[in-house]
């Protein structure tokens, strides 16, 4: 419980150092390359541009470029709670995303502090598309939502409700759920990932409990679990280790168990593992007050429970951006606000929010034994492609 009050007062400090809006206070020091010893002086602290070109053909007027799934990578999604999609980013879209997170890396939102400061990553920054203009196009140009919406099958809207910049995870996570996905409901949601680079031999490789999604003992609130309890270990045997290349996307369900290890070391040295990944809602999907702390709904929105999802804090992304909402974004109308500090404020001390942070110490203390790990049935690996 201590943890948990030290925790929350962080999360107060955390804010006091965040512009509201569309705040344009200036960056001061020189540019900060990977790593965790940032100042706090060196983080940009408004919206940023780095005016990095979309690829030739794509306009700032496109639709969501197209991409082909088949039934049988549909009926996997639904059957074993994840699916690996290769090939999703040509070149040109894999180099112009590559481009736009080295550019974020080395100008650091401060949206990124508390996450850098932690070391859990050298670079970890949520809803980075409120923030970087770039990343923004990207969602709603490249092939990543048609993938979505042909896998989720949706009929009339793939919307964007939380992402996650991702590089280098220092000290991995062990068995755990998805649960900070915005305000939808876990059956709406669909979980993705994008890698910019292929997976070290040693370490790196995502790793999935077949079927797990279908458990029924871990609670919504639930962040890390143990194997051995409740039904789980049903699923605890049937492992599905993907070893992604550069441009591959995985994509699963919110509940499926799964778990990343990072190196030994916790240091990367000169690999990098760049990763943007998120969630979307599948059509007609609906605002839900989850009563706790959602690091990715603190905008100034005035959505209660029950409302449709439709609203520029929550951007549709596919069949394509509703003008409305594209100007919203880029008048700087959507971000982090002193009302959604307000609501996350008032859900802080919430049963919920006590139960979804105290499931951190339910960390699994006692992995399986190694020879398990021999036995991970290892998913198709596409082949390499030229760059």
């Amino acid at each position: 419980m201590r943890a948990f009050f030290v925790l929350a007062l962080g999360l107060v400090v955390a804010w006091a150092f965040v512009p509201v809006g569309d705040q344009a206070v200036r960056r001061r020091g020189g540019v900060v390359v990977e790593g965790i010893d940032v100042n706090v002086w060196d983080y940009v602290w408004d919206r940023q541009d780095p005016k990095v070109a979309l690829p030739e053909g794509v306009t700032e007027d496109s639709d969501p470029a197209p991409f082909t799934i088949t039934q049988e990578q549909i009926a996997t999604l639904k059957r074993d709670g994840v699916v690996h999609i290769p090939g999703v980013l040509t070149p040109e879209w894999l180099a112009h995303i590559r481009a736009l997170t080295d550019h974020q890396v080395s100008h650091p939102h401060v949206w990124a502090s508390p996450g850098v400061a932690s070391g859990l990553y050298d670079y970890v920054q949520r809803n980075v598309w409120t923030t970087n203009d770039g990343f923004m196009k990207f969602l709603y140009h490249s092939p990543v939502s048609s993938v979505l919406a042909h896998l989720g099958e949706a009929k009339t809207s793939v919307r964007l409700t939380t992402d996650l910049l991702m590089v280098n995870p220092n000290k991995g996570f062990k068995w755990h759920q998805d649960n900070q996905n915005g305000p939808v409901g876990f059956d709406d949601a669909l979980r993705w990932w994008v890698t910019m680079d292929d997976t070290p031999r040693d370490y790196g490789a995502p790793v999935y409990l077949r079927r797990s999604h279908e458990n029924e003992f871990v609670d919504d609130e639930a962040v890390f679990v143990s194997l051995d309890q409740g039904d789980l270990p049903k699923y605890a045997d049937d492992m599905l280790e993907f070893r992604p290349k550069a441009g591959d996307m995985i994509v699963w369900h919110a509940r499926t168990i799964h778990k990343i290890d990072g190196p030994e070391s916790q240091d990367w040295g000169d690999r990098r593992r760049r990763v943007l990944g998120g969630t979307v809602a599948i059509d007609d999907a609906n605002y839900k007050d989850k009563q706790k702390v959602e690091f990715a709904d603190m905008g100034r929105h005035q959505l209660k429970d029950g409302d449709p999802l439709t609203d520029p804090h929550f951007p549709r992304i596919w069949p394509r951006p509703v003008p409305e909402e594209k100007v919203a974004r880029f008048q700087g109308a959507v971000g982090r606000s002193v009302p959604g500090f307000a609501r996350m404020l008032g859900a802080l001390f919430s049963y919920k929010t006590i139960q979804q942070f105290g499931s951190w110490g339910n960390v699994v203390k006692i992995e399986k034994p190694t020879a398990a790990d021999d036995d991970v049935k290892s998913a198709a690996t596409a082949p390499a492609r030229s760059r």
